[in-house]
């Protein structure tokens, strides 16, 4: 609705008073006043958006009325007729009024008229531009106090890595230690005995390491720093990773089985961060497989695309399909609390919440995708998309999507049963 400005006449002559009232009272609110000091009264009750005061009136001058006028409504714009040439006058309101006009006498009714709408204009634009400037100027409080609680947050994630990196560090030793100790101990134990000893040092030190990279990349804020790319044979690291979760995978009685493409050949990525990522993947279906359940782990190739495709299914307890879109989201969790056990793969127990959220991150850094989704009949489906080089995942970055998620290509069988 458009705004209806108040224009205050003041002219000690009663005729000239009504006149102008009858001019502008369909455009304005017209308040009217014969002397400067009934002005002022309405100045002080009212809010008024535009003055047209006469120089010579009885009392006090046009000019010493402005001036008393821009001290109680500065924001109100201010006019000023004259009927005499009277300079001084001029000066003064100029001056002291600071006025927008002023206007000889008798005035040209559609000049007058010209100069009240310009006027109204003026005002209407020096308003909006006081709320913009408040409006910032609380944008602004609202901008500080957001950096003070982000510099807050900051000395407390600075916190957080200090005392986390003590409480990782500290068991990793303790166990690298002991395996170390057990291992000189007794030279001569079995081989099946050594080999279960060297898997836990293999896998305490690569534990290590992802600490040691988890903590860097937090204290940098930011993961591509820390991304090592080698060239690798996949199917071999997907080996590893099943040789790493077998002593769980007994432990629970589960079948998994392991279907690989047989030409998945080389790709050159950070092999800790891809191996850290399947084994919280495959960690994560076998905590929520029931004992004696099955977990299938997939690899295929898209060769048009230079990219694997790697799935990690179970048929476990499933997800709420409310759930799967936070699901990488940190610390989130579907499941009651009082289930949390960060070192037991027993059903259905879990840690923090941050495993798949970090491996979430770790393929986005290669340039890949992480999705989940129901599997009919109960269970989860875990894909992961990865270029096989970094030119292909940034010529995937820049191309155009294709609007398909998935492929229907069958990956070829090859079943290896890891029970």
């Amino acid at each position: 609705m458009k705004r209806r400005h108040t224009l205050l006449i003041v002219d000690d002559e009663v005729d000239v008073l009504e006149s102008l009232r009858h001019q502008f009272h369909r455009a304005y609110r017209v308040l009217t006043a014969a002397t400067g000091k009934a002005a002022i009264d309405l100045l002080n009750e009212n809010e008024v958006h535009l003055i047209l005061s006469d120089q010579r009136m009885p009392g006090m001058s046009g000019d010493v009325f402005l001036s008393h006028a821009r001290r109680i409504q500065p924001d109100a714009i201010r006019m000023l007729f004259t009927g005499y040439a009277d300079i001084q006058a001029v000066i003064n309101a100029v001056n002291e009024g600071h006025i927008f006009r002023y206007i000889l006498k008798p005035w040209d009714t559609n000049e007058l008229e010209g100069i009240i709408r310009q006027a109204a204009e003026k005002y209407t634009l020096l308003s909006e531009r006081k709320e913009l400037i408040a409006e910032l100027q609380e944008a602004n409080v609202r901008l500080t106090h957001a950096n003070d609680e982000l510099a807050r947050a900051g000395r407390l994630k600075t916190a957080f890595i200090e005392v986390a990196s003590h409480e990782f560090n500290t068991p990793i030793t303790l166990v690298l230690g002991l395996t170390d100790l057990l291992r000189l101990s007794n030279p001569d134990r079995p081989e099946e005995d050594r080999e279960i000893l060297r898997q836990i040092t293999s896998s305490g030190r690569q534990l290590s390491r992802l600490v040691t990279n988890m903590l860097t990349l937090l204290r940098a804020e930011d993961f591509r720093r820390t991304l090592q790319r080698t060239p690798v044979e996949l199917s071999e690291l997907i080996a590893g990773v099943v040789d790493q979760v077998r002593p769980f995978v007994h432990a629970r009685h589960l079948q998994v089985e392991v279907d690989l493409a047989p030409d998945l050949g080389t790709f050159e990525i950070d092999p800790d961060k891809i191996a850290a990522v399947l084994v919280n993947l495959m960690t994560n279906a076998i905590k929520f497989t029931p004992d004696r359940g099955r977990i299938a782990f997939r690899a295929r190739l898209d060769d048009d695309r230079g990219q694997a495709f790697i799935e990690i299914e179970d048929h476990g307890v499933g997800l709420e399909p409310e759930a799967l879109e936070h699901l990488f989201q940190p610390f989130f969790t579907q499941f009651d609390p009082s289930r949390h056990s960060s070192g037991d793969f027993g059903f259905q127990k879990r840690g923090l919440g941050l495993g798949l959220s970090i491996a979430k991150q770790f393929v986005e850094m290669h340039g890949g995708d992480v999705t989940a989704e129901r599997v009919e009949g109960g269970g989860t489906r875990l894909s992961i998309r990865l270029p096989r080089t970094e030119a292909a995942a940034v010529d995937r970055a820049d191309s155009p999507p294709d609007g398909a998620t998935r492929t229907d290509v069958e990956p070829q069988p090859r079943q290896e049963p890891a029970t």
